[in-house]
């Protein structure tokens, strides 16, 4: 075996051209796959970091309008204490803190406000310190935080002192317990976990009358751990049971809603797994059509060695020990273009972390292990095997003897390895059709959802997130009076056209919901009930962002309080609820019947608020201090600059409360292209590896014209010397390439359809099986497919017919 090693090296090294492509081109399939595979082992196949995850389940509250609901209070309690498949319930509710940390400035973290049980569902214990516990914190008053290591590292230098000092968060002291080790940030990326002083976390928002009796204010969202031996199915029995008899008990609050179980991690990545999954049998097939090009080489090199091998075989060498040697050579091949595919793919690792889009969970599991390693060295050794065989069985099959007697021997071994070779181009371009029609597909989608009228005009508007610690502004009242005080310091500086309070901000999603009743359209049930988002919004937000007025008015300084309420809906909520019915003037009423009516002043256009992809919905909007919520966001037309705002707000803010951090100013015009970042994300790396499966083809098939040509030399000479015109020997070069060419768009094409329903799901405003993406990709490919089989047929027209007569 050494010595095949050591020969397969010196024969590699006499070649160094050809060599150094079948190198690139593995170095670059596996490579890709390996910097793939790579963000696939982090995001989806690395355990939790808790014990037994798949244990640990998310529970969600549903209903027909909401699939992945939150809990009320009252709900959650008696899912907790009456429940028999769970270990422990716990509950939390996102949130972001501001932290002021004694001699730096305050840091806004994202985080949770959670129950006491939290961490024992999730079973990880602190690296530091310790986390929450039933035994050790029910009942207590004393305000607890425990830290995320990225928080712990990033605000504190990592200094283990950090443990039981105290920390203002949202200006209230707090003990640091404990820091949690690397990896654990649930839900989405936490940084800091507040022990909630009540059995359940407090809401957003005031709630009138007993906390623990409400079912109407659902914010609460839950995750839970399995007892042992107890199955997810088993549990959503069991929760389903319990959410039956609450909607029997409760009709008027939970008639309807029922109950969803998840395991954590189908949940943490479930959005992420399809996609991922896409770009992974992407790259595959360029690894495939890279190991049909090495093929088709080493067919072609196998034919400068038939003298060779001929004369291995004559001496008596049998026809596996040939299979062995040329099987060493490949796999020598493929491991050296394995170890160059690990550095290609870190460098593309590195290059595809810069360019991912946020959002993706687990990112920073994500890097080089001993399994990317074992399955870079795997696929080096599959692709040296698949590569390998067809060239070693078609080389070894020689009669040594007759061979080196028959010249016209070999012309046959030839024929039968341009064979070989065809099919291998065949089957290259039909991937790399297969590759071009997703590639297609999905840029096309991507320029459709780009170019989709979200509703409002974002340019030269800047977006400022304001979320105000609870327990400097407890209340409604106050925090409306910080926003309008920041408002009306805003709204008077010279650069500013125009300016407005929000929530919910656009594209970003995360709206206020809920049921309502429309006069004199009394619903007989709440499952019958409509359904709209809540906006929340001072009185020039629609000039502020855009949104046309269709019908009525917007709101005025006159519709404060003590005067009766208004709202202003948007045309999707017209479309569905009020079709035929005159708008304005109607009255809507949400919550229980002891409410008072809201009339309708005006309805605005339709705005995107959950993305780009998603089709409006209905929407109410009412003045933000009637509703005011302590996460809201400030709007600024101005078309002084990013820049310019940022320092007006800053000054504006810390006129107002110092201790406000100010840390999320972004144009709207960015938060466009992020909301899009994913799709392009997906199309562009797709289409690089389609480019890269155009060029392995386009090679492949000047190759097998190539190798055609010069099989034929002595053949063509002599056409050429009785006289045939040049079209008559260019002609059958180009028509047997183009035939092949047209035999893989056809498996291609078929190849296309099934694997673009797999596709589906990720497009938008176009079809899967949408023919001009077919139809263009083929003629593109057959374009490409007739350059490359022209180029080298032109040499047919300077060969020289008496030198190729003396050839053989």
């Amino acid at each position: 075996m050494l010595n095949d090693v050591r020969y397969a090296v010196r024969s590699f090294l006499k070649t160094p051209g050809l060599t150094t492509v079948i190198l690139v081109t593995l170095a670059l399939g596996i490579g890709m796959n390996t910097a793939i595979f790579t963000i696939v082992n982090g995001v989806l196949l690395r355990p939790l970091p808790y014990p037994r995850p798949d244990d640990v389940v998310q529970i969600w509250n549903t209903s027909p309008d909401e699939p992945r609901g939150a809990f009320a209070a009252a709900d959650f309690v008696e899912l907790q204490h009456d429940n028999r498949s769970l270990a422990r319930l716990a509950g939390y509710r996102e949130d972001a803190y501001t932290m002021a940390i004694t001699g730096r400035e305050p840091v806004r973290v994202s985080g949770a406000l959670v129950t006491v049980d939290y961490f024992d569902v999730l079973g990880t214990p602190a690296a530091l310190g310790r986390t929450f516990s039933r035994a050790a914190d029910a009942g207590t008053a004393e305000p607890l935080v425990v830290l995320s290591d990225d928080a712990w590292r990033d605000h504190f230098g990592g200094d283990p002192a950090v443990v039981n000092t105290r920390v203002r968060v949202n200006g209230i002291p707090h003990t640091v317990a404990g820091v949690m080790p690397p990896g654990v940030g649930y839900p989405g990326e936490a940084q800091a976990w507040v022990l909630s002083s009540k059995p359940v976390p407090v809401p957003p928002i005031d709630v009138a009358g007993d906390l623990l009796a409400s079912r109407g204010v659902h914010y609460i969202k839950a995750i839970g751990r399995l007892l042992p031996g107890v199955t997810v199915q088993q549990g959503q029995q069991d929760l389903t049971t319990i959410a039956a008899q609450q909607a029997t008990r409760f009709a008027e609050s939970n008639a309807g809603r029922g109950i969803a179980v998840r395991r954590l991690r189908d949940e943490i990545v479930g959005e992420v797994r399809a996609p991922l999954l896409l770009l992974l049998g992407a790259v595959g097939l360029v690894l495939l059509i890279a190991c049909a090009n090495v093929a088709s080489l080493l067919l072609a090199r196998a034919s400068s060695r038939h003298r060779e091998i001929a004369i291995r075989a004559a001496l008596g060498a049998q026809r596996a020990r040939l299979v062995r040697q040329l099987i060493t050579e490949s796999l020598v091949l493929g491991l050296a273009g394995g170890a160059a595919g690990l550095l290609v793919g870190s460098w593309a690792l590195t290059l595809l972390l810069k360019v991912m889009p946020d959002g993706i969970p687990r990112v920073q599991q994500i890097g080089l292990d001993m399994r990317v390693a074992a399955i870079a060295i795997a696929a080096s050794v599959a692709s040296a095997l698949l590569f390998g065989v067809v060239p070693a069985l078609q080389a070894s099959r020689t009669d040594g003897v007759r061979a080196l007697r028959d010249s016209d021997r070999a012309t046959t071994a030839g024929r039968g390895r341009a064979r070989a070779r065809a099919v291998l181009v065949v089957g290259e371009i039909a991937l790399t059709l297969v590759l071009l029609v997703l590639a297609g597909l999905l840029g096309n989608s991507f320029l459709r959802l780009q170019n989709v009228d979200p509703g409002f005009r974002a340019e030269h508007v800047t977006l400022v997130t304001l979320p105000l610690p609870q327990a400097a502004y407890p209340e409604g009242k106050r925090q409306a009076a910080f926003y309008q005080r920041i408002l009306e310091g805003i709204e008077q500086k010279p650069q500013v056209e125009s300016a407005a309070i929000l929530f919910p901000s656009p594209i970003h999603g995360g709206n206020a919901s809920g049921t309502f009743v429309i006069d004199g359209r009394e619903a007989s049930s709440r499952v019958e009930k409509p359904f709209a988002a809540i906006g929340s919004v001072s009185a020039k937000y629609f000039r502020t962002l855009g949104i046309p007025l269709i019908q009525g008015r917007t709101f005025n300084e006159q519709d404060r309080e003590p005067a009766p309420e208004v709202a202003i809906v948007n045309a999707a909520l017209v479309r569905k609820y009020l079709r035929g019915q005159q708008a304005i003037g109607s009255r809507i009423r949400f919550g229980d019947p002891n409410e008072g009516w809201i009339t309708i002043v005006g309805v605005v256009g339709d705005s995107r608020n959950l993305g780009l992809g998603k089709d409006p919905a209905p929407l109410v909007y009412v003045p933000y201090h009637r509703f005011p919520l302590p996460f809201m966001s400030l709007a600024i037309r101005s078309s002084a600059g990013t820049t310019a705002i940022a320092s007006l707000v800053r000054t504006a803010v810390r006129n107002a409360d110092p201790d406000l951090p100010v840390d999320e100013i972004t144009p709207l015009q960015d938060v466009l292209r992020e909301s899009v970042a994913e799709p392009r994300f997906r199309a562009l790396l797709v289409a690089a590896f389609a480019a890269m499966a155009v060029v392995l083809a386009g090679l492949g098939v000047y190759g097998l014209i190539s190798y055609s040509v010069t099989q034929r030399t002595r053949e063509i000479g002599i056409r050429m010397a009785l006289g045939a015109p040049s079209r008559q020997i260019v002609l059958p070069v180009v028509r047997d390439a183009m035939t092949l060419a047209l035999t893989g768009v056809g498996i291609g094409l078929v190849g296309s359809f099934a694997a673009s329903q797999a596709l589906a799901r990720f497009l938008f405003g176009v079809g899967a099986t949408d023919p001009l993406t077919y139809g263009s990709v083929a003629t593109f490919l057959l374009s490409v497919a007739l350059f490359a089989s022209y180029v080298p047929s032109r040499r047919v027209l300077r060969i020289d017919p008496l030198v190729a007569l003396r050839a053989d």
